[in-house]
């Protein structure tokens, strides 16, 4: 039987990075793939979350870079890289996990077939797998750099990942039930993370 290939959009890594949870990727799947228009996308960031870690994950062989050829008919509504990362996972017969944080190209995934999970899947996996005690810190993170967790959210989170009694809200106004990233231009809803 073939191996799975865990195959990563942008927003993930760069999420994971903010969060200062980049690493449990390793820890998680051992080896992550991304395409080069994904890599290109990272690192066009210069000193942003996700930089640093992607060009040392790739230096050190864990993080792959692939070139794909994007399928035409994935495009509409996407952008190159999820394109390019949706194109990777089923050139892999479909053995794959895509990490990827937009709606619309998670719905995409899904209907393809493909298993997706997002940032918070990834926290709630490592949790689940005893990486880490919990994931409040690293959403404690998350939430005072550019992305935007909407109270409503976190405390859904918080409740799945069994740590509601230890949370306390966040001095922040509250804010839609999405993330935006400001860093890399992208509105992502997390609301159907999938773990």
């Amino acid at each position: 039987m073939a191996k799975e290939l865990v195959v990563s959009d942008a927003s993930t890594l760069i999420g994971l990075a903010a969060a200062e949870a980049f690493g449990l990727l390793r820890q998680l799947f051992g080896e992550v793939a991304v395409t080069v228009a994904i890599r290109d996308e990272v690192l066009a960031g210069g000193e942003r979350p996700g930089v640093r870690e992607l060009t040392g994950a790739i230096g050190d062989g864990w993080i792959k870079v692939v070139r794909v050829r994007p399928i035409a008919a994935l495009a509409a509504n996407l952008d190159v890289g999820e394109t390019t990362t949706l194109s990777l996972a089923i050139e892999h017969r479909g053995l794959s996990l895509v990490l990827m944080d937009e709606a619309i190209g998670r719905s995409r995934a899904r209907a393809l077939g493909l298993r997706v999970t997002g940032l918070v899947g990834v926290l709630l996996a490592a949790k689940r797998s005893g990486l880490v005690p919990s994931i409040r810190p690293f959403l404690d993170r998350l939430r005072r750099s550019d992305f935007r967790l909407s109270e409503e959210f976190v405390l859904t989170v918080i409740k799945e990942a069994g740590e509601a009694k230890s949370w306390r809200a966040l001095d922040r106004p509250n804010k839609p039930t999405t993330i935006w990233n400001r860093t890399a231009g992208m509105r992502s809803s997390l609301l159907t993370h999938e773990s």
